[in-house]
């Protein structure tokens, strides 16, 4: 018998002792960016929220697999690099996945099988393939309960894709996995999938191409069976079907519970549906303003927002109760040197109660990388710059360093003490305590990562 065939033997022989003596061993890394990872990063309790993807895959081992599991996010827990596993799990965005490779490598050559999924490894999926042993594709709540069985049974295959997404298939996760103590938002949900808009620089739409739903009623009794009052909601955009988006936030009304997650600015125009939300128990609004410059606009394929009604909605938001936290985005091709102060002069005026600012960056696999690299504008392939706080590409009006400096000074600006006072003031008295404190941990933030303070 010939070395290789040999050496086969040998692990399919491994491979069915495994099956008959013990359970698989399965171990789920959330790998982060070091801008996040606990001991390098400066994401502290009151900035992080709990991902709920590897708690989700927990939940959804199946009956007929045999296995144990342990799950280490690493903004919050150091991975374990002596555990013993036979399945790694890993998932991650792009920053993080130079990380998750590095994992991959480690845990490979202790001879467990590495697997890896999320934004990055979906449209990078050759890529991926160069350090794992398999990708799932999108979303998994069919493919993975298929690659454990193929693990178990010994034929792994590289690529997994779901064949239909469905998700109403999801089951809710695992919340054993999550430690609640270490996240500021530790009660998350999802109620959809995806986003109905289609922006140039944004993951969502190529994550998941159509928008879709999840069982109102299910979603009800997840939210039910949470402790405390207030729910963070991670969906890209939770008014994708108004009218699904009405009938959920109805019910919702019914569990007297406080919420915060994402809408998009066209919410303005639907005036039913918001006073459901506020009348829900809206805390809190995530818009993605991005830009004051409508042409800008018009090029990322985000018409729909319209800086003229800007002002309006942050004050119709204000007087409804609900707080704004409002992004902004720099490094459009018609931005040039000045965006910088006019934005600034923007924020402070519509009195934006959390803003944050980053960097356009081209991430792999939208049409904006495309474009970019075509026109050849891509500096540098290092997914670890691609934070949203590093200049990755040539900007059209401005050197890759002066945008960088740009964007730190605005921050610095927005957050300097009187900055913060300035954009609380006149703010009703209830939401006061809450926008001040989340304004400080935004300063600390902006200190370590922009000013290295």
């Amino acid at each position: 018998m010939s070395l290789a065939l040999q050496l086969q033997a040998e692990e399919e022989t491994h491979e069915s002792e495994l099956r008959l003596v013990r359970p698989l061993r399965i171990l789920l890394i959330h790998p982060q960016h070091a801008i996040q990872r606990v001991g390098t990063g400066v994401y502290k309790k009151h900035l992080r929220y709990a991902p709920i993807t590897m708690p989700t895959l927990a939940a959804m081992i199946p009956p007929d697999v045999s296995a144990t599991v342990r799950v280490i996010d690493e903004m919050v827990e150091p991975v374990d690099l002596e555990a013993e596993a036979d399945l790694v799990g890993l998932t991650g965005i792009t920053s993080a996945s130079p990380r998750a490779y590095e994992l991959a490598a480690h845990f490979r050559a202790r001879g467990a099988k590495v697997v890896m999924g999320g934004v990055h490894a979906t449209l990078m999926t050759e890529e991926a393939l160069q350090h794992v042993d398999a990708v799932v594709r999108g979303h998994a709540e069919q493919s993975w309960p298929q690659l454990l069985r193929d693990l178990r049974d010994g034929r792994l295959q590289p690529v997994y894709d779901l064949p239909s997404p469905n998700a109403s298939l999801v089951v809710p996760p695992d919340r054993h996995h999550i430690q609640r103590s270490q996240y500021v938002a530790c009660n998350t949900v999802e109620m959809s999938r995806g986003c109905n808009k289609r922006c140039d620089f944004c993951v969502a739409h190529r994550m998941n191409p159509k928008y879709q739903t999840k069982d109102i009623g299910k979603v009800m009794d997840e939210i039910r069976a949470l402790p405390g009052k207030l729910v963070t909601f991670l969906d890209p955009n939770l008014i994708g079907d108004v009218r699904y988006a009405e009938e959920f936030f109805r019910e919702l009304a019914k569990l007297r519970r406080y919420w915060v997650g994402c809408v998009s600015l066209d919410i303005i125009r639907h005036p039913k549906l918001l006073e459901l939300m506020v009348r829900s128990g809206a805390k809190g609004f995530l818009i993605g303003f991005e830009t004051l410059d409508q042409e800008a606009l018009k090029d990322a394929n985000k018409s729909f927002n319209r800086p003229e009604d800007y002002l309006e909605a942050i004050h119709l938001f204000h007087r409804m109760g609900v707080m704004v936290q409002g992004s902004f985005v720099f490094g459009f091709d018609t931005d040039e040197p000045d965006v910088f102060d006019r934005t600034i002069d923007f924020v402070q005026k519509a009195k934006i109660d959390l803003p944050q600012f980053t960097v356009l960056t081209p991430f792999p696999g939208t049409a904006l990388y495309t474009r970019m690299e075509k026109e050849g504008r891509i500096l540098s392939r290092d997914w670890s710059r691609y934070n949203g706080h590093q200049a990755v590409f040539q900007p059209k009006h401005m050197s890759p360093q002066d945008l960088e400096a740009g964007v730190r000074r605005v921050w610095g600006r927005v957050y300097s003490m009187s900055g913060i006072v300035q954009r609380l003031l006149g703010r009703p008295v209830l939401l006061k305590p809450l926008a001040l404190l989340s304004n400080l941990n935004f300063r600390r933030f902006m200190r370590r990562v922009h000013y290295g303070l």
